[in-house]
């Protein structure tokens, strides 16, 4: 059957489903819906003679049968009977609001990828700018219904996105990440949440790398954009709202171009699964986000995840203070002075590490570290982000080897130090805080 054909047909259907509704004193809102949800409810436009024959015609499209499969022409059928009556503003046959509907559905059939958009609250967030577009999908807007309508998402999300701002660290500010995905009879109705989630993860994971600051997000609430809805009803979301405290992060403009390294950095070694990066970088990241998104927050744990982070890339099996703080201090430390600093900082907050870990209590020094855990977790990120750019960079290289073999014999010669730190990128020129520069606000 023709796209004509099917299109007159649909009109049949139409035409029968007010007759009957208006004979009945069917109300306006049991014509509306999403199809196969109710079907008690389906059954007033199923039962129609003319729904069978276009039901048959949506089986006979070629790309009905590639994209959406056989099986569900009827969900279609119905949801195009749904989808009208959800625009009209009563019970009568409207020939133009027809005619967009399905000029909407032959779009949304010829359209070869599914379109999912998610948008979660960004916390401890600030921006001069109301949109801040960062690639791959995704976006910083300011709070704002409209933009939110004009991105698909229904006032449904608005609500929600409503409910969940509050508390300590809300902004004014939304994240948005869309995914897309071939159309298949297999993922007909399917939401990608996965793939929207992953990009809002790394996003937020690459501006962590970048300056310090607890920049977060919130439960991500997710919505298929399409002209056409094929039977898709409800809130989809993913993850969940943790009321951090934490310390606002601004973002600058000259900060989009590490963002870019980094984002692109870290997507590369997802997709290697991290091998051959230096250590157990996966899991050095992972504790490193703990910092952030452990709740309740408290210093301890930050100060643990963030030891924890340190060890995962530069830990080893025997003196493990000390050789972690000459490594720290190794590599990033640009003079004697500074290497001598940032050995005994480091060791410090090692040995307030071991006290809770252990449960012993905190003396007078312990403390001192424990309230400069800021001051850490900065060490770690500075580390990190140069350990993420280098193992993307060096996959193929053997960059592991470098840290695997003869560590310390290369970080006590001064030479061979100083190249190591340039391989890193933790020079004075080229570290990150020289590039964006260091601090959450601006």
């Amino acid at each position: 059957m023709s796209l004509d054909r099917l299109k007159a047909q649909l009109g049949l259907l139409l035409s029968a489903a007010v007759e009957a509704a208006l004979s009945t004193g069917t109300e306006l809102r049991r014509l509306r819906g999403v199809a196969l949800y109710d079907s008690r409810k389906d059954l007033f436009i199923t039962s129609l003679e003319q729904f069978a024959a276009l039901e048959a015609g949506l089986r006979e499209l070629e790309s009905v049968r590639e994209r959406y499969g056989v099986d569900e022409s009827h969900r279609i059928a119905l949801q195009l009977v749904y989808e009208y009556f959800e625009r009209a503003n009563g019970v009568l046959l409207d020939a133009a609001l027809m005619d967009a509907l399905w000029a909407d559905f032959v779009t949304e059939l010829e359209t070869s990828v599914w379109l999912t958009r998610g948008v979660t609250n960004l916390r401890h967030f600030h921006c001069e700018e109301l949109h801040v577009d960062l690639g791959d999908g995704i976006s910083i807007y300011g709070r704002d219904p409209n933009v939110l309508a004009g991105l698909g998402f229904e006032s449904g999300i608005w609500e929600k996105l409503a409910a969940d701002w509050s508390g300590f660290g809300a902004s004014s500010f939304v994240l948005v990440a869309e995914a897309w995905m071939p159309k298949r009879p297999n993922n007909f109705i399917m939401v990608d949440n996965v793939a929207v989630w992953l990009r809002c993860a790394r996003a937020i994971g690459a501006m962590r790398l970048i300056a310090s600051g607890d920049v977060g997000m919130s439960a991500i609430f997710l919505q298929r954009v399409a002209r056409f809805n094929v039977g898709i009803g409800g809130i989809t979301s993913t993850g969940a709202t943790v009321h951090t405290i934490g310390s606002p992060y601004t973002w600058r403009r000259e900060w989009r171009l590490p963002f870019d390294e980094t984002y692109r950095a870290l997507a590369h070694l997802e997709m290697i699964a991290y091998r051959r990066a230096p250590g157990n970088l996966d899991l050095a990241l992972r504790a490193f986000m703990s910092t952030f998104d452990r709740f309740p927050m408290a210093m301890d744990t930050k100060l643990v995840d963030a030891i924890t982070a340190l060890e995962a890339v530069l830990g080893s099996d025997t003196e493990i203070a000390f050789k972690l703080s000459f490594r720290v201090a190794s590599l990033l430390a640009a003079t004697d002075e500074q290497r001598s600093t940032l050995l005994k900082a480091v060791k410090g907050f090692y040995d307030a590490r071991s006290r809770i870990v252990h449960g012993g209590r905190l003396g007078k020094k312990q403390s001192a570290s424990l309230a400069a855990v800021d001051d850490l977790r900065d060490i770690v990120r500075r580390l990190l982000r140069a350990f993420v750019l280098f193992a993307a960079d060096d996959a193929g290289r053997g960059g592991k080897r470098i840290f695997s073999e003869e560590l310390d014999a290369a970080l006590v010669d001064a030479k061979s130090r100083e190249h190591l730190r340039e391989v890193l990128g933790l020079l004075e020129s080229t570290s990150p805080e020289a590039q964006p520069g260091d601090g959450g606000s601006a």
